[in-house]
């Protein structure tokens, strides 16, 4: 990777994949980035790096720049915080100890969802919901196992359930019936980590779990001062979102990425937290990406220099 040449293609820095709560597999992705005239992407599976070698060897393949990354799911102040981890160094052996206990983390989570919903009469096994993750376990999984379960048809019907949207918005969406929070992995922590993994840190979809841009700031400020080093400005967000954004960006002079945190061709578009539904489908609004990929880049670089 170098961000020292010109650069004319389109980017896309949060793609998820089958490697966590995605659609389609990582080689699927990078085939439809190509599709979709997108030439650079980064893979930001929530809390794993499984889809990444996949990622990168479809990218030799399809003639597409594929940037190591993940999307770490965090806490701050019982806000659920996503922090993009950016050309990480995905063999890394902290990292890789720190996903492990995740991963185990998410599958006891998953096992208290699972009771819950038992408790509603839903019939749903654990050993059903893992065989259906490639990678780590999550909520979309268990949405899956129960619809797809001819048991539980009766009680899906009767309760006006059709979708997966619909069940989970209901049952394990955050603050939902059946919904767990998980064990906290502290924004701070989530930075450190992303930095000694060689990466660069940015907060996603700052505007999807804060509504008040005043708060968004305040909380921006926090972050600085445990080394964040940009904001996603540019994705699934409104016309006011991206320009506060852009603007909070310039004001304390961060780094900026966009992304369509893509997982599904389906997606409600009254709902921007579940993302875009095509890979590069983020929304500028008119806002130029000039300038994002290589500044990013040089970031990357200086940051690979500077952890040995």
């Amino acid at each position: 990777m170098s961000g020292s040449q010109a650069y004319s293609g389109r980017i896309d820095y949060q793609i998820q994949t089958t490697a966590s709560d995605g659609r389609f597999s990582p080689r699927e992705c990078v085939r439809m980035a190509q599709e979709n005239g997108v030439t650079s992407i980064a893979i930001t599976d929530h809390d794993t790096i499984g889809g990444v070698k996949e990622a990168l060897e479809a990218g030799k393949e399809f003639g597409i720049e594929v940037i190591p990354g993940i999307e770490l799911s965090c806490d701050h102040e019982n806000h659920g915080i996503h922090i993009l981890g950016l050309g990480i160094d995905y063999h890394n052996e902290a990292l890789l100890e720190k996903l492990h206990v995740l991963q185990n983390e998410r599958e006891h989570r998953a096992k208290l969802i699972i009771e819950k919903l038992r408790q509603f009469g839903f019939a749903v096994d654990f050993e059903e919901v893992k065989r259906r993750a490639e990678g780590v376990v999550a909520r979309p999984h268990i949405a899956e196992a129960v619809l797809e379960n001819p048991l539980n048809e009766g009680k899906l019907s009767s309760e006006g359930i059709a979708t997966r949207q619909d069940f989970f918005a209901k049952y394990i969406a955050d603050g939902a019936k059946a919904y767990v929070h998980g064990v906290p992995l502290f924004v701070a922590d989530g930075i450190l980590l992303i930095h000694e993994a060689r990466g660069i840190a940015i907060w996603s979809h700052p505007t999807v779990p804060m509504r008040d841009y005043k708060l968004v700031e305040e909380t921006l400020l926090q972050f600085l001062g445990w080394q964040m080093d940009g904001l996603e400005v540019i994705g699934n967000f409104s016309e006011d979102d991206t320009e506060f954004l852009q603007t909070l960006a310039a004001k304390y002079q961060l780094l900026r990425s966009a992304g369509s945190d893509f997982h599904d061709t389906y997606t409600d578009p009254q709902k921007p937290e579940e993302g875009a539904a095509r890979i590069g489908g983020h929304k500028t609004f008119g806002y130029s990406i000039e300038g994002v990929r290589e500044s990013l880049l040089a970031a990357i670089e200086k940051r690979h220099a500077v952890v040995k």
